[in-house]
């Protein structure tokens, strides 16, 4: 049974991870599409820089939904045989992994941060304000999204550690974390080289200057 029902669960969060946020919220709130101002990948970065302050709610709303659902049918389902942590960690694990590596966006994924401290708190919520509250120190001083993001999780790894008593749960978060760490390993050399970019709080219309922007129009 244990088996099955981790197997229903992956997929569900896998699939629910591997929903893009900003283009869920480009579409739902803004009436746009941001593929039509991305050539890359539909960063959350790129969306915040071109909705300023109210595209911060939206964000956080929409993926608040993503991760909060998946989780819950997690420990749902695992209550059954009376693991219910055990389905929150493990779901969470699998919705970082479809954020970091959806495959419907060819495993180019977005940054899975705010994924994790919505579901950490359903794993320990210690854990997760002592990474929100990092964060955000680290960003305040730094203004590295990258920086403040790889110190968060650092943190919450060591606090988790510490605290979470089920060997299961605390294995499964760890590899989450390994995730986030795995999908910053390109900003660790740029920033210890003092090249990686400081994020600016403004919109962005860099995507007017793209070579592809002129032909998505028509």
């Amino acid at each position: 049974m244990t088996p099955l029902l981790l197997a229903v669960t992956a997929i569900i969060a896998y699939s629910f991870g591997s929903l893009s946020t900003p283009i869920l919220s480009s579409h739902i709130y803004f009436h746009e599409n941001v593929l039509n101002y991305s050539r890359d990948n539909a960063g959350i970065t790129r969306f915040l820089k071109r909705h300023g302050g109210k595209g911060v709610g939206v964000i956080v709303l929409i993926e608040a939904i993503k991760v909060i659902v998946p989780v819950l049918l997690g420990s749902l389902l695992m209550l059954i045989v009376d693991q219910s942590k055990i389905g929150s960690a493990f779901a969470l694990f699998c919705v970082v992994l479809g954020t970091n590596f959806p495959i419907l966006y060819r495993f180019h994924g977005e940054h899975s941060l705010l994924a994790v401290a919505i579901g950490t708190f359903f794993v320990s919520g210690e854990v997760a304000f002592a990474g929100i509250i990092v964060f955000v120190v680290v960003y305040i001083f730094s203004r590295y999204i990258s920086l403040s993001a790889l110190g968060a999780m650092l943190v919450m790894c060591l606090v988790a550690i510490m605290s979470v008593d089920d060997t299961i749960v605390r294995n499964i978060y760890l590899l989450t974390g390994l995730l986030v760490f795995v999908e910053y390993r390109r900003s660790i050399p740029r920033l210890i080289k003092g090249k990686e970019k400081k994020f600016r709080y403004k919109e962005d219309v860099t995507y007017m200057f793209d070579d592809d922007y002129g032909s998505g129009q028509n």
